[in-house]
């Protein structure tokens, strides 16, 4: 995985759990934290109520974003706002971006609304489709993100993830790189979109290499929590086997895989610095990281993949529900451990699982 500020790259290894520590926090005392933010099209607004939720918490101060597609929209949005009105003004600019989204009708070009069009884009490009290369989203993102003011800022740290076509690999922009550009390339499906050309390179969807990248999270910034919002779920308690359950587990396993690589890669690391290993290295710095994840659980596991692509506002608004009730189960329980330990376990035959 490359930044385009430096380099950061790691290789997957065997799955393990993190490293603990001990240190426990006062619940009055403020504590910084890292969010990596899934990619999911519309799914996206559960993120959104997720993050509303947490943003009312005074105690809670953001440092690092990373996110893909989706989540790159409401890591930027977030950091805007955070930049011009602090946990208030992020909470209005994440909800003016989803409305403002919502008025698009869909997240796929004109050309591609009806069933039948829809399978044209199966058979035809965008480029054939789109030769104009026109995207609503465009004014949406520059009428809602202050793009100057978060290329200057030094916080909330952004790390937003694109897939560089023509290499196959992970690219990320930070802070000085945002621009409207960033994050339609970070949102951009190939089968409905143009590459998004930016310094001579094009890009696709940031969720097929890194989705979302945990690392830079991790490495380049001071929280030592980083919170998993996650659309896609990891895991399932059936074997699929209508035509549809495949469809929707193939797509969670497909967008899941980038992120279950780093997890493993950081599970890897947290075991050997555990065991005393790799001190003053990459695997040195895991000790005391609390990786924690949030998802939506039933009510989002039952929505079919396909509903990604909506864009009506009923539909977001009953999704930040979901999200701000799955961060509220999730601090009701799992306050008191943030920059205590870690929530997520990597290994399920650890006894110490939170």
């Amino acid at each position: 995985m490359a930044l385009r500020n430096g380099v950061s790259r790691l290789d997957s290894a065997l799955a393990g759990p993190l490293w603990r520590t001990r240190r426990r926090r006062s619940p009055s005392a403020r504590l910084s934290l890292s969010f990596a933010l899934q990619g999911g099209g519309a799914h996206g607004a559960f993120t959104w109520g997720a993050l509303d939720r947490l943003l009312e918490e005074d105690w809670l101060e953001v440092d690092g974003l990373s996110g893909a597609s989706a989540g790159a929209l409401n890591a930027a949005a977030l950091a805007g706002g955070w930049l011009e009105g602090g946990r208030s003004g992020a909470r209005d600019s994440l909800e003016t971006l989803w409305r403002r989204v919502s008025g698009l009708g869909e997240f796929r070009p004109p050309s591609a609304v009806s069933p039948a069009l829809d399978m044209m884009t199966r058979l035809f490009s965008p480029y054939q489709l789109n030769p104009l290369g026109l995207n609503p989203l465009r004014a949406v993102l520059e009428e809602v993100i202050d793009f100057e003011a978060l290329q200057l800022a030094e916080t909330p740290r952004l790390f937003v993830s694109a897939t560089e076509l023509k290499r196959g690999r992970a690219v990320l922009f930070e802070n000085p790189d945002m621009t409207v550009e960033t994050l339609l390339a970070s949102a951009c499906l190939p089968h409905l979109y143009r590459a998004v050309a930016i310094d001579g390179a094009h890009y696709w969807d940031g969720g097929f290499m890194a989705n979302p990248t945990i690392f830079p999270l991790v490495f380049h910034c001071d929280s030592r929590d980083v919170m998993i919002i996650q659309i896609d779920s990891l895991t399932t308690d059936e074997v699929p086997q209508s035509a549809r359950q495949i469809n929707n587990r193939r797509s969670q396993i497909v967008f899941n895989a980038p992120l279950m690589r780093e997890l493993e890669a950081l599970g890897y690391m947290g075991r050997m610095a555990g065991r005393g290993q790799g001190r003053g290295g990459l695997a040195g710095k895991v000790r005391g990281l609390n990786l924690h994840l949030l998802e939506g659980g039933e009510a989002m596991r039952a929505l079919d993949v396909s509903s990604k692509q909506r864009a009506d506002w009923g539909f977001f608004k009953e999704l930040r529900s979901i999200g701000r009730e799955a961060a509220a189960a999730w601090l009701e329980r799992h306050a008191a451990e943030l920059g205590a330990r870690s929530t997520l376990v990597l290994d399920e035959t650890d006894a110490q699982s939170g």
